[in-house]
């Protein structure tokens, strides 16, 4: 019997211990938006991908497998974002999340249309991502403003 409580004292430990660890998670620190591109442009539909690049200080790895954003150019509404593909967060390293923001140039002509040709432009994404690993995910939010711009070199 003193065996069995013992046991169930030092796996009681245990996950204290593990839990206790779990409160160091500290904040993905966001380093940019690494390039953007028009990956599609017409009439009716258009795409433009954004490369955001992260830094993830933590000792473990993570996933993003989800994003609801909203993406803004020179403060007006663009269009909604989406997550191309799940993204893998490595422990202690930068990592790029790439999202593609579909829209209607002809609905939002005055705005994004005419900012495509400037060299700078004022980019927002508000909204939020998935992040988690092994079924255990939590929203984090995300809102981000940067001058981009929208050509490539």
């Amino acid at each position: 019997m003193k065996a069995l409580r013992l046991s169930l004292l030092l796996i009681t430990l245990a996950l204290i211990l593990k839990a206790s660890s779990c409160n160091d998670v500290k904040e993905v620190e966001y380093k940019g938006i690494k390039n953007t591109e028009i990956q599609s442009l017409g009439f009716k539909n258009a795409a433009l991908r954004i490369n955001i690049e992260y830094f993830n200080p933590n000792k473990f790895g993570v996933d993003v497998k989800e994003s609801n954003l909203s993406i803004y150019l020179n403060d007006k509404f663009v269009g909604i974002a989406d997550q191309p593909e799940k993204v893998q967060m490595p422990k202690n390293s930068n990592f790029i999340f790439p999202v593609v923001a579909h829209f209607e140039p002809m609905k939002i002509l005055g705005t994004a249309f005419s900012s495509i040709f400037n060299k700078k432009n004022k980019l927002t994404i508000q909204g939020s991502a998935k992040v988690g690993k092994a079924g255990m995910y939590i929203k984090i939010p995300i809102n981000i403003t940067e001058e981009v711009s929208l050509i490539s070199n």
